[in-house]
């Protein structure tokens, strides 16, 4: 399983920069750059809500992606040794990303 740091701090299963949701979707099936992918997992922490209590953060999870053109899928699973996600303070999933995409096709 791939090692992932998440410093998107707004989500609700965010911890320590860890997620604790044991398992993530990137979305962005013709993304060419890490700016066309994202989060589908992510959820808003309001702002006097708990994170996520009933998990613990995990740096090993499994990542189902949907970014076809990016090196690192595999059968629709993330094979890249380690992920970032990020997005900082991100109010919806499209603010986030997957910064350790890499292109197939050449496309900058």
């Amino acid at each position: 399983m791939p090692v992932l740091d998440c410093n998107v701090v707004s989500c609700i299963h965010n911890a320590d920069k860890k997620c604790c949701k044991g398992n993530i979707l990137v979305e962005g099936s013709e993304a060419k750059t890490p700016d066309a992918t994202f989060c589908a997992s992510f959820y808003e922490r309001e702002e006097d809500s708990f994170r996520n209590q009933y998990e613990t953060p995990d740096v090993a999870l499994q990542v189902e992606c949907e970014a076809t053109h990016c090196r690192f899928n595999n059968n629709c699973e993330c094979h890249a040794e380690h992920i970032g996600i990020d997005g900082g303070c991100a109010s919806h999933s499209e603010e986030t990303k997957c910064s350790s995409f890499e292109c197939t096709c050449g496309c900058k």
